[in-house]
């Protein structure tokens, strides 16, 4: 895939991309006064620019989209690019907030892929949308189904057992797209 870095990240380059992000959040809400999706991966370690991490994007905003025409919301403007941060993509769309929450929750915990992607989603007077603020459930971890935050927090799972689970997933889903 051509313009793959395949590079390992710094912490510092980690951060600065989060940062980076969030003023871009801010600029888009700012600027179009829409819910704002933003859509990252769940991928750990090191290197986040890989051909699979492009290949679950692509997947996200397929999905997204579909999830969107679906529900008959307007795209104000999207966007998705590739940094040696990982993969990111943003999407305005005239809806309740509320709304697309609950939707990307349940996309999220229903697409084979979904465990993967970090769907974020802002309105435009409140900010940030957490699940429970919607009636749902913290995010689940993908081995265990604990709540994540504790699993990541506690590290109770190994890079490598994590990466062999999200390996299966991602191989499953794109042999049976064939």
């Amino acid at each position: 895939m051509a313009g793959v870095s395949c590079t390992p990240i710094s912490l510092d380059q980690l951060l600065a991309a989060r940062e980076a992000r969030s003023y871009q959040q801010q600029l888009w809400l700012t600027r179009w006064e829409q819910t704002l999706i933003s859509t990252t991966l769940v991928w750990p370690g090191e290197v986040k620019d890989t051909p699979e991490s492009r290949a679950v994007m692509v997947a996200a905003n397929e999905a997204l989209t579909a999830l969107i025409a679906t529900n008959g919301w307007e795209i104000i403007r999207h966007d998705a690019r590739h940094f040696v941060t990982g993969p990111e993509s943003f999407w305005s769309v005239s809806a309740p907030a509320s709304q697309v929450k609950k939707a990307t929750i349940h996309l999220e915990e229903s697409h084979p892929l979904g465990r993967l992607w970090d769907i974020d989603v802002f309105c435009p007077d409140t900010g940030l949308l957490s699940r429970t603020s919607v009636g749902e459930n913290k995010r689940r971890c993908f081995i265990c189904d604990e709540p994540a935050h504790v699993c990541s927090r506690m590290r109770r799972h190994s890079l490598h057992a994590l990466q062999a689970v999200m390996g299966d997933m991602i191989d499953d889903y794109f042999c049976h797209q064939k």
